[in-house]
Formats: structure tokens, sequence, C-alpha cells
């Protein structure tokens, strides 16, 4: 026979729907316990001083001998051995009151109902979610005045790109928005309209993103390939970095931008800072499979646009993806002819793309992406010597 300690287990897993159920305002009782070990027929004969036992210390535990608590239902057998006894059917509890007195929730229960009642009437487009997360509801109940402030103030007053997230005007800790991030998405996606969210972003890492918050913004690198350029706008500096949006603002006179992959380590980094002169040109140090960023950068869909990045079956997954906001965008340095002139220099241990759609590449570059995807071919961009990349560059120019 269960224990009450394993009953009481099977308790606590009710909690959840108990309280959606008191939230509700429907019955979740009486509700009897699964598996409790009940004796089958031949172990109530053969066991019968220890099956009787079981039983007494659960009759001592029950209604009518408690007031509030456990209820039992009985079944009666004949048995000649033994004659006529009665033994448990089912354990069951009767009531919420029941219930709570079993597990001492009165006052946890209470609360959840009291919150959800106040969250509701503060913001009535709560009332559903109140239901479906009880358990939330529960775990921040010293914080609900702080969150519903933040939920008001987004639904009532917030402009987007005003602010970033510790300056908001609301009279709250500084960090309590970063430290209550999970809780305020479910929050806001339950009370906003659609327009106000950007579906894009998703997660903590993106609040920012997803509601209209300043941020702070990735640095791009840029080298410009034109001294003119450099004189006429930055002093002469070629080698600069920039915040993402600012990069966006920028009002340069650029007929071309070339945009290198990012892996973030030196050699990559030197083909940016050794790329030859080029009239009204810049180079854009990208974000490897982070390039999307770039689709906030306006301006790159009135220049012409190239992409180099290693030619493997990756660089050309990236080469589809930019081509996602920027359609007219050229692969640089990562066609056939390229990978035969440096044939001595490819790798054959390319990490394998999974990736069975790639609508941005054309015919021939998604027969290139096959074949260097299934023999894992890779010749990495700082194997292509600067006089070839001039040489390309003056013919392309």
């Amino acid at each position: 026979m269960i224990t009450e300690k394993a009953a009481l287990q099977q308790l606590e897993k009710w909690w959840p729907k108990v309280l959606r159920a008191g939230l509700e305002q429907v019955d979740y009782f009486p509700r009897s316990l699964s598996r409790i070990g009940k004796p089958k027929p031949k172990e109530w004969i053969e066991n019968f001083d220890e099956v009787r036992s079981s039983q007494e210390q659960w009759l001592k535990r029950s209604r009518p001998y408690k007031p509030k608590g456990w209820s039992l239902s009985w079944e009666e057998r004949d048995y000649r051995s033994i004659g006529r006894n009665r033994f448990i059917h089912s354990i069951y509890v009767a009531t919420l009151e029941d219930y709570l007195y079993l597990l001492k929730r009165e006052q946890a229960y209470a609360q959840v109902m009291a919150d959800a009642a106040m969250i509701a009437g503060a913001i009535p487009g709560l009332q559903l979610w109140c239901i479906a997360s009880p358990l939330d509801v529960e775990s921040h109940h010293t914080q609900w005045n702080e969150l519903l402030k933040v939920v008001r103030y987004f639904m009532e007053e917030h402009r987007p790109g005003q602010y970033y997230i510790r300056e908001l005007p609301l009279d709250i800790p500084t960090k309590f928005i970063e430290t209550h991030k999970r809780l305020l998405i479910s929050l806001l996606d339950e009370v906003l309209p659609g327009s106000r969210i950007n579906d894009q972003f998703r997660g903590v890492r993106h609040f920012e993103q997803r509601y209209g918050l300043k941020y702070r913004q990735p640095m791009v690198r840029l080298r410009l390939m034109d001294v003119s350029l450099a004189d006429q706008y930055f002093s002469g500096v070629q080698d600069l970095a920039l915040p993402l949006d600012a990069l966006a603002q920028l009002k340069l006179t650029v007929r071309r931008a070339i945009i290198l992959e990012n892996k973030t380590n030196y050699t990559n980094l030197m083909n940016l800072l050794t790329l030859p002169q080029a009239k009204e040109t810049i180079g854009i140090f990208g974000s490897g499979f982070g390039v999307g960023a770039l689709s906030e950068v306006a301006w790159l869909s009135e220049v012409e646009l190239f992409y180099w990045g290693d030619i493997d079956a990756h660089g050309l997954q990236i080469l589809s993806r930019l081509r996602a906001h920027h359609p007219h965008v050229r692969p640089f340095l990562m066609d056939e002819q390229t990978l035969k002139v440096f044939a001595e220099y490819v790798h054959y241990d390319a990490p394998y793309s999974p990736a069975a759609n790639l609508p941005g590449l054309n015919n021939k570059e998604k027969a290139l992406f096959e074949e260097l995807n299934a023999r894992r071919m890779r010749l990495e961009q700082e194997h292509i010597p600067l006089d070839y990349v001039k040489q390309i560059l003056e013919a392309l120019f």
C-alpha cells in the first residue's frame, strides 16, 4: 500500500491544476490518487496482517477520524480462511479544503487568488494569462507592483527608440527589468498588439529589440579603400569602427562596398586592412552568420555590393542569407575558377552544412555549394595572395 509520503508527492503534482481550477472557478475535487499499491486478492490472504496494519494506519489519517484530510473508499470480500473483510479500494481527496490542509497550502492558495484578482483588476488583459501561468503568479508575489508598472508603461507610454532599458521613467530599481525579462516577455506578449512587437527578435537576449528599446549596438569595422573619402569625412582615417546604427546613418559618396566574413581572428581582419585602394569603395568587416544585421543599413541597397567569404558550404550559406536583405549582392573570389587556381590550399575538413534550402543562391552557386558540402572542401580567403585580389578588383571595377 502506498505510503503517505508518496501520496503527498502525488498531491504536489496537482498544485498547478488546482490553482488553475480555482482561477477558473471550476471544481477540481473529488479526485483519487493513482497507483496506490492496492494488494491483489491473493496478497490479501497471504499477507493479511501486513495489509490490515497498513489499512489501519490509513484509517487513522482519514475521515471521519480526522476533521480534514484523506478520504477512503472500501470494498468487501468473503474468504474461507479469513472470513468477510473490507479492503481499501481507493484513496481520494474529497474537497479543496482537504487538499490545502494536507499540503499546508491554505495561505499560499489564498495569496495566489488575491494576486491574480489584483493583476486582472489592474490590467484586464492579463486575466487569461493568470489562469495559464498560476505558478508565475505565485512565485512573483512580492514583485507584482513593479511588474505591473512596467507592463502599463509599455502599454500606455512607451515610444520606440527613446530609452535604454535602465533609463525608463519608472519608479523601480534600475536593474529590475533586466532581472525579470523572461516573465515580462510573457506578460507583454499577452497585452501588446502585434504592431508593437518586433517578432523577428525572440528570447531574453533580444528583449530590447523586441519591444523597441535602445540597445548596445554591435560594432562594425570599416576600411575606406579610397583615400579621398578618408580625407573628406574622417580626417584621413581609413580604418574605423562604428556602432551599427551609426553605420546606417552614414552619408558617404560610396559607389561600392565589399563585405568580408568575420571569424574574429587576426588573419581575417588583415584581409580587410590590406584591401587595395579603389575609388569610392569601402570594406566592411561582417559578422559571419550574424551578417543579417546589415539589413538595417538601407544605403547598402543603393551601391554595388560584394561578399567575400571562404569558399566552403558555410560561406555560400552566408551569401544566401545576405541576399534575403540585399538581393543584388555578388560573390567576390568565391567561384570555381578561384578554387582551381589555389587548389593546393584547399582543405577537406570543413564542417558539414545541414542546410537543405538556400533560396538566395542561383543554380551555379547551388551546384558549387553541393560539391563543397559533399566533399567538405574549404579554401580560406587568407590563402589568396594580395596581388591576385588586386588583379580581380581591377578587372571588376
